[in-house]
């Protein structure tokens, strides 16, 4: 990996020249959930506190988001947060106590559905206190050359869980709403879009350098329905927050509806993250982040070698790409895998 000398020596960042389509000497790399359970260090932290209060800390949440940098040298630093985090600025209780997000909210009520508003979120801003004070705490503990990301859920994501109050497997609930009240849907979608750009713009104030938008669950659409209801909203968040910072797309689901994820892409100019379900290569021409198979970080160090080289390959040296799994990193992941996967990275040069 890079040592610590050559990366002050060289401030140039990779990351945001590559973000923006720049064709760089190298690949940079970051991972979804970079800053979690797969490390021992966090685990030590996580002994003593729970997840919420860490997420409540900017001191602890600075910490963790600065521990898988100082471990593998990575390009960008993701802060610690929750896609949850949105809704402290719309007035939505929730909490992890049973492990996965529990929200206290009621969709069919109408004063419950004013809670989302773009306006109730800026005046809320103060309520982002900890989450913010993160973001500028590791925006100066970091040099020039790394970058700091910001993010937040799709609103299709964030409605699902305001519609089925929890984490689904089938989101059976959101399905039917959007069926059954299609206008009423729609208007929810636009009200969510609204506070995340809002949201995103707070972000990039404090110091984000680019951020992401996480579709978690997008591989539960049909491609029409998808490309109906969800992407008019994201288009509307890119057009508003790119004239400010780069915006890179995360969507699950990219191998059930890549042709319009594409056009998307080549309209609005984001970079698309895609999952590990489909082949680099349909993405020439466009920015693209992506896409190792996270499960291939529990299985052999000569394996992550073979697979992360041949993505790389897949890009072709296209400019525009930087390295990142398919989806979020597992606590099981190996660390001596992880190690293979950043070297590999790091040792890449284009033709």
């Amino acid at each position: 990996m890079r040592s610590n000398g050559d990366a002050m020596k060289n401030e140039f960042n990779r990351f945001d020249s590559t973000v923006r389509g720049a064709n760089t000497d190298g690949v940079p790399i970051w991972f979804m959930r970079q800053a979690g359970r797969y490390l021992p260090e966090y685990r030590e932290v996580r002994k003593k506190h729970t997840f919420d209060q860490m997420l409540a800390d900017s001191a602890l949440a600075t910490e963790i988001t600065l521990q898988p940098i100082r471990r593998f040298d990575l390009d960008a630093a993701v802060i610690f947060a929750d896609i949850m985090t949105i809704l402290q600025g719309l007035d939505i209780p929730f909490n992890f106590s049973s492990g996965g997000p529990t929200l206290d909210y009621d969709i069919t009520q109408t004063s419950e559905r004013e809670k989302l508003s773009a306006e109730r979120l800026r005046d809320n801003e103060q309520k982002f206190a900890p989450f913010l004070d993160s973001i500028r705490n590791v925006r100066s503990a970091l040099p020039p050359a790394k970058s700091v990301l910001g993010f937040a859920a799709s609103p299709f994501t964030l409605l699902s869980y305001l519609i089925e109050g929890k984490t689904s497997k089938t989101h059976n609930q959101t399905r039917a709403f959007m069926a059954a009240q299609r206008e009423l849907f729609d208007e929810l979608m636009h009200r969510v879009a609204e506070a995340t750009v809002a949201y995103l713009t707070l972000q990039i104030k404090a110091g984000a350098s680019a951020v992401q938008i996480f579709e978690s669950w997008g591989d539960v659409l049909s491609k029409e329905a998808y490309s109906e209801f969800v992407l008019p909203h994201i288009r509307h968040i890119v057009q508003n927050v790119q004239p400010l910072a780069p915006v890179i797309f995360y969507d699950k689901g990219a191998s059930l509806h890549y042709g319009d994820t594409i056009s998307f892409a080549r309209e609005t100019g984001a970079m698309l993250s895609v999952d590990w379900r489909i082949r680099l290569e349909n993405f020439s021409g466009i920015k693209v982040q992506g896409n190792l198979d996270p499960a291939l970080l529990e299985s052999t160090p000569d394996a992550v070698r073979r697979a992360t080289s041949a993505t790389l390959a897949a890009r072709n040296n296209e400019p525009g790409y930087i390295f990142n799994l398919g989806h979020g990193i597992t606590p099981e992941a190996r660390l001596e895998c992880v190690e293979a996967m950043v070297e590999t990275v790091q040792a890449y040069r284009r033709e």
